[in-house]
């Protein structure tokens, strides 16, 4: 019974920590280190694969490596792109209007069909950029 209820707490833990950190990926390490080192990586790992096939979050991978980001389910995030700031990691969700006609645009163009979920265009956001992190 209670290594049930420390598998509840730890996924609850995990979780928790990602929804706090929405607006930005965060690595592993981060989370593994947020919680005081107290979880065992594979533990993190099988739960963030679980979540990612849940759709309660998105996996984004990049020369630096893996990194997860909670998403809210209205966001639709397979129907957009995302900006992401290299410097503080923080996620834009792209969902303008002006999507789909990207899309069609590279379809009819260029016979190429974007899949958005876990696409990624890099760049700095505007307080990074102000404060002159180039």
């Amino acid at each position: 019974m209670a290594n049930h209820s420390y598998k509840t707490q730890s996924r609850s833990a995990i979780l928790n920590y990602l929804q706090s950190n929405s607006q930005k990926t965060v690595s592993v390490q981060e989370i593994y280190k947020a919680l005081d080192e107290s979880l065992n990586l594979t533990t993190i790992y099988r739960y963030l694969s679980q979540l990612e096939k849940d759709g309660q979050i998105l996996k984004y991978v990049d020369k630096k490596g893996c990194f997860y980001q909670y998403v809210q389910k209205d966001r639709h995030c397979e129907e957009h792109l995302h900006l992401q700031c290299t410097n503080c990691g923080k996620i834009i969700h792209l969902d303008c209007s002006f999507m789909k006609s990207i899309a069609e645009h590279i379809e009819k163009e260029h016979n190429f069909e974007i899949s958005c979920k876990n696409s990624v265009i890099f760049g700095l956001c505007d307080l990074c950029k102000s404060k002159g992190n180039l």
